[in-house]
């Protein structure tokens, strides 16, 4: 009796237990991105709110699940303990593929039983190129005019996301979700310095930053910004003309407070009477914009001006970025996804076999076990014993083609990737992209370091289906993110052999690797200044590359120093990195770097952009950590290259006169085509085109760079006739190909009130092909420094 008591108290125990751990009575809420918008191929916050209903404690695993297609899942899993009676809020974050537009986010309990699930519609587009406003105000003022606009000639749809101080991310991937910031009418001391730094980090990874400012300029720009300036901003109230002429040729003006504002080393724009009131300066891979009015003051105007936002974002962002935001956001993904395909395709060549060492074999096998067998044996009186011989020579070729080609065969999982080490003085950001496959149509899993983030990189096939009926389907194949504390994990379930699975790890950690010093001057054709290695590796293949030229720099072992003047340098075609690879490279790593720029580098740059190859560095997110960061390592088969990126500072200016390229403003085309991404023209169809060298500027001179180029098929070197337009005769003056500058006196009858340049392109003939695009010189404007 007292055994049963016993028993029947330890059962009642056990059972009290088991409901403080499987607490099963779970509420599931959830806000996405900003203010529950989204942009398909861009960062996606994910603020999720676990409510506990009961009073015990529940463990278990949080998901959050999507579809690729109707054959593939995604999962992203985590931990999840919610205390009794309380609520928990759980920030998550990850790259929204195309073509996903639906959420399923599921708890389950340490059993894998579901506990609760809440299926969640997004608000995005990915069909439609939309642009993405994120405008901060102190009182989150909302700019009608702004929203629903339709920029480059339709193309592109603006959306608008108000905020305040109090509302504004904090996050800095969440600014990511943005094409365009703009900050009016706010003191940028009303965030924190976290939030700050994430602006400047925002712009450099490809964001556009928009001041638009009023009286209190200062405060809005702050220190942060302020020192970009170039001259100090002077608020009164003006009149600016905005407008185009109207029909009896009077401009019409608007009187606002506003100031003119000038960059160092900035384009300027919205002229009016001579004085520049936006000025851009690029800054990384993104772009800081000053604006110098503030924007909320031409509400009426800009409602009754349909044009008004078009020649704004016009001016900000030019019209190569504007046709890349036009592309609707499936395109984007889609092409990054054959891209990486590409590139990962062709990452692992080493495992190919040799095809004259197989041929090589097979010929001397056949002359063995031909004539040449035939006519020892009967050499030996031994022709009996052909046909056996001949069946183990065979057997002996089919052991040593078996053993020869062990080096060529793929036994367990292995991943090929690219590994991009972008070095600041204060941070390293990494990022690897990676195909993680097998030879086998199996389950297999790769763990990851915790300090990683992984994001799935997707076809973007859409799926409009039961996401939680797909869930239930035993044969999709499903990709598992897992997210623990002390490590992550990449399991993918039911893969087939071979089939790809692309990822993006990366990460963001202070600087421990050393970092590339130096500065380059290039002015007049000449080079000069100083490179030094200081990292804690040794670079080869390294290059510099400049808007227009690149710098070849070789090995640089550690602590190297080269001086920049003796370094062969030449003219490089803009955009077509695919020369740019195949002129500085050979074998694989040529593709790896084409990718890494087409990547990075979308139009003009003012700075230096330093590469090179780390060979002797690998992955590091599946090495092993210490104390408890440590993680069970497989040993993967490896294929890649690790690539090191560098901005440096480069001076084009001497003695008063500051060089530039035309390109930095984007040119107007009166009649044939012209692609400015890569600065070339259509020959079949005569090109006219007007390049705006800078109304604020006095110029100086100019000078034509005629590159020739050699090896690429579908890019030639332009051959035709090229004449310059001339303002006093009203006719084209032809240029030699020799005749390399215009200044002075000869330079003035070209140029107009507003530093327009105009000239003509006719290609031959005999040269033109519709298949065949050709490379136009390149123009570089001299102007006297602080002329504006």
């Amino acid at each position: 009796m007292k055994n049963r008591s016993f028993l029947f108290i330890f059962f009642c125990l056990f059972f009290l237990f088991s409901i403080k751990g499987y607490s099963e009575n779970l509420n599931l809420s959830l806000q996405y991105g900003i203010q529950n918008t989204a942009k398909a191929g861009r960062s996606l916050p994910l603020q999720i709110t676990v409510e506990n209903a009961e009073g015990s404690t529940f463990s278990g695993n949080l998901k959050i699940i999507l579809a690729e297609s109707g054959k593939h899942i995604v999962e992203f899993s985590f931990p999840l303990v919610v205390e009794g009676k309380s609520v928990k809020e759980i920030e998550k974050s990850f790259m929204l593929p195309t073509g996903v537009n639906q959420l399923l986010l599921t708890v389950e309990n340490l059993s894998s039983e579901q506990i609760a699930y809440r299926r969640v519609g997004l608000d995005i587009s990915g069909s439609d190129a939309e642009l993405l406003i994120g405008s901060l105000s102190q009182n989150g003022d909302t700019i009608s005019f702004l929203q629903n606009a339709r920029v480059n000639e339709g193309l592109l749809k603006t959306r608008v996301i108000s905020f305040t101080g109090d509302s504004f991310p904090k996050e800095e991937t969440d600014l990511y979700l943005l094409d365009l910031l703009l900050i009016r009418d706010f003191d940028l001391f009303n965030l924190d310095k976290q939030q700050r730094d994430s602006l400047k980090h925002y712009v450099e990874h490809g964001g556009v930053l928009l001041f638009s400012l009023s009286e209190n300029g200062m405060q809005t720009l702050s220190e942060d910004f302020s020192s970009y300036l170039e001259t100090p901003l002077d608020f009164q109230e003006r009149t600016l003309f905005l407008a185009k002429e109207n029909e009896g040729g009077e401009e019409e003006g608007e009187s606002l407070l506003a100031s003119p504002v000038y960059l160092k080393g900035g384009r300027e724009g919205a002229f009016s009477e001579g004085k520049a009131y936006l000025s851009v300066y690029p800054m990384g891979n993104g772009l800081l914009a000053v604006l110098g009015y503030d924007v909320l003051k031409l509400e009426r105007y800009a409602t009754e001006d349909s044009d008004y936002v078009g020649k704004l974002f016009l001016e900000i962002y030019g019209q190569n970025r504007l046709n890349t935001l036009s592309i609707s956001a499936s395109e984007r993904s889609l092409k990054q996804y054959w891209d990486l395909e590409e590139l990962m395709n062709l990452s692992d060549l080493s495992k190919l076999p040799s095809i004259p060492l197989y041929f090589c074999i097979l010929l001397l096998y056949l002359i063995v076990v031909g004539p040449g067998l035939y006519f020892f044996l009967r050499s030996q009186n031994s022709l009996r014993v052909y046909r056996p011989s001949i069946a183990l020579i065979s057997l002996f070729m089919v052991l040593f083609i078996w053993v020869l080609g062990m080096g060529t065969r793929i036994n367990d999982s292995f991943i090929s990737y690219v590994k991009l080490l972008q070095l600041t003085k204060d941070s390293v950001d990494e990022e690897n992209y990676i195909n993680f496959r097998s030879p086998k149509e199996r389950n297999f899993s790769m763990e990851i370091q915790p300090e990683y983030t992984v994001n799935p990189i997707l076809k973007g096939v859409d799926y409009t289906g039961d996401l939680s009926g797909l869930v239930k389907d035993s044969g999709v194949t499903r990709t598992e993110v897992l997210q623990e504390r002390d490590k992550s994990a990449i399991v993918i379930h039911k893969g087939s052999a071979f089939s790809p699975h692309y990822f993006l790890l990366n990460k963001k950690i202070p600087n421990d690797i050393g970092q590339i010093e130096g500065k380059v001057s290039y002015f007049s054709g000449e080079l000069s200044g100083e490179i030094i290695n200081n990292t804690n590796y040794v670079l080869s293949d390294a290059f510099i590359l400049l808007y227009g030229r690149v710098i070849k720099l070789g090995k640089l072992e550690k602590g190297q120093s080269i001086d920049v003047s003796i370094a062969e340098s030449m003219p490089m075609p803009v955009g077509d990195f695919d020369y740019l690879s195949n002129a500085l490279f050979t074998g694989n790593s040529k593709n790896f770097i084409r990718f890494i720029l087409s990547e990075q580098i979308h139009s003009y740059f003012p700075d230096a952009r330093f590469y090179a190859l780390a060979r002797e560095d690998g992955v590091s997110f599946t090495e092993n950590g210490e104390g408890d960061k440590k993680i069970d390592r497989k040993n993967f088969e490896k294929y890649g290259f690790s690539i090191v990126n560098a901005s440096l500072e480069l001076s084009r200016e001497k003695d008063g006169i500051i060089e530039y390229s035309a390109l930095s403003r984007d040119p107007s085309v009166d009649s044939g085509e012209f692609d400015m991404a890569t600065n070339t023209m259509n020959p079949m169809i005569p090109l006219e085109i007007r390049y705006n060298l800078g109304e604020e500027e006095e110029i100086s001179g100019i000078s034509f760079e005629i590159m020739d180029i050699s090896g690429n098929s579908l890019l030639a070197n332009f051959q035709g006739d090229m004449a310059i337009y001339n303002n006093s005769t009203g006719g084209y003056d032809s240029i030699g190909r020799k005749e390399g500058v215009l200044s002075g006196d000869r330079l003035k009858k070209y140029l107009t009130e507003k530093n327009e340049l105009k000239l003509r392109f006719v290609a031959k003939e005999s040269t033109a092909s519709p298949e065949i695009r050709q490379l136009l010189p390149m123009i570089t404007v001299s102007a006297r420094e602080g002329s504006e």
